[in-house]
């Protein structure tokens, strides 16, 4: 084999082995279908507090795990945020944000900001409990089980979710 054949081949492989060796995984313990686990995050400040057992118990529920670092999140609150005005009373949506720093979350707030319920994962407990890897990370639920699980987020993912939402309030 040629050195520039060689050459390419090697760099084509190392691309391949690490567009799958680094792709995170949203999570390795919950599938579609489980139990979600109930919520043990602490309350975001200034924001109403989450009430667990009501999500637990209704028909459509968006789970939303977020960071102020993630650049895919600048996106998507917007995009949730638009959904639960679109869809209150119907559908619950509640983000939870992992920043380390409080302080981080509520400055990107201030120009993201969001109507829905907020929650804080002051010590990681749900992330590492969901293996969560990737932000954003979003669960629908409904009933307590997981319909979907949504890890990352793209311009016109909300189109994609908002589809998931109007099939489980015909249900």
């Amino acid at each position: 084999m040629s050195a520039s054949r060689f050459g390419t081949l090697a760099a084509l492989t190392t691309v391949f082995a690490l567009s799958f060796s680094f792709t995170p995984t949203a999570n390795a313990k919950l599938k579609e279908g489980a139990e979600f686990p109930t919520l043990v995050s602490a309350p975001f400040p200034g924001a109403p507090k989450v009430d667990a057992a009501k999500l637990m118990k209704a028909k459509v529920v968006i789970v939303d795990f977020w960071a102020s670092w993630c650049e895919p999140c600048k996106i998507e609150l917007p995009a949730l945020n638009a959904l639960h005005k679109k869809y209150k009373g119907k559908v619950m949506i509640v983000g939870i944000n992992v920043d380390d720093d409080i302080n981080e979350a509520k400055s990107f707030l201030k120009e993201h900001g969001v109507s829905f319920p907020l929650a804080y994962d002051k010590d990681k407990k749900m992330v590492n409990t969901l293996e969560i890897s990737t932000m954003p990370t979003s669960f629908i639920l409904s009933e307590g089980k997981i319909v979907k699980i949504h890890s990352g987020f793209r311009a016109g993912d909300e189109k994609k979710i908002e589809e998931e939402i109007r099939s489980l309030l015909k249900k």
